[in-house]
């Protein structure tokens, strides 16, 4: 009878123990909160707080593994209260095919590395010099009534884009966006002398070919309805700001169009005549 009972008893506590550990696992904690739990300083208690669990090491049903955090949101989560969320690298001697695309590893002189699979590439020390352009325009460009013209033939000042020519084309007026972010444009232009008739106007516009849900064109329109006496004559311009949310690989570039009857020449004063490109 003893050895029955013996017998029955261990298959209750094996019983037990399985059912706990298909439902959670804890090492040093009554009280696991994740799948696996370990509470490294046995310090959890019946209700921990965030510097309590700074300790722990956790791994969720989905897999993601966190260290000091109770409810890691990737793979890998250090994101713990105690600010000492630091990921060690070590040296490799593994050839970049051997360690796969993406893997990061320390070089002893003093920088990080990583994988694109075919070879081992330094990280920047530094961040990238954000995009800066200016330019002005003092050459002559013909506006034809009624349409819409891309500004070219610009001399730039000032292109801190790390491309071989810059980010910035003077001689097509584009530019091209060096990585995703935002860029305040500004885009002045004026005409030369000439008659302006009534019932017309200069419109100015930055436009962008990004292929999102964002603002494609930014416009301004001067307008000339009326005047008290006869065709006035003068130099016109037009000024037009925007800042766009921009894309790697999308580009700017500068129009003009109006109705004033006839082509009309741009003014050859690059005082006048200028753009500004600054990534914000």
């Amino acid at each position: 009878m003893k050895i029955n009972f013996t017998i029955k008893l261990s298959a209750v506590v094996l019983w037990f123990c399985f059912s706990t550990i298909k439902a959670q696992v804890g090492f040093l904690t009554e009280r696991p909160l994740q799948p696996f739990h370990i509470d490294a300083a046995k310090d959890n208690g019946v209700s921990p707080d965030v510097s309590k669990l700074s300790n722990d090491v956790v791994v969720t049903a989905n897999g993601n593994f966190g260290i000091g955090v109770l409810d890691p949101v990737t793979k890998l989560d250090l994101r713990s209260t105690d600010s000492k969320g630091l990921i060690g690298l070590g040296t490799s001697n593994q050839s970049p095919a051997d360690a796969g695309s993406g893997a990061i590893r320390y070089n002893t002189s003093g920088f990080l590395e990583y994988s694109d699979g075919e070879q081992w590439i330094a990280l920047p020390l530094a961040p990238p010099t954000k995009a800066l352009v200016n330019a002005n325009k003092s050459s002559v460009q013909s506006i034809g009534n009624n349409s819409t013209v891309y500004i070219s033939g610009w001399n730039e000042t000032v292109d801190l884009g790390s491309g071989a020519n810059g980010d910035f084309d003077p001689a097509t007026g584009v530019f091209t966006v060096p990585r995703d972010g935002f860029y305040l444009v500004s885009f002045s232009i004026t005409l030369a002398n000439g008659q302006i008739p009534k019932n017309t106007f200069l419109e100015t516009a930055i436009e962008s070919n990004q292929n999102t849900a964002n603002i494609p064109i930014y416009k301004t329109i001067n307008s000339y309805p009326a005047f008290q006496s006869g065709i006035v004559s003068n130099f016109i311009s037009g000024t037009c700001n925007a800042i766009f949310n921009l894309k790697a690989g999308n580009t700017i570039k500068f129009n003009v169009r109006h109705n004033l009857g006839a082509s009309r020449n741009t003014l050859n004063d690059g005082k006048l005549n200028n753009l500004s490109i600054s990534e914000l």
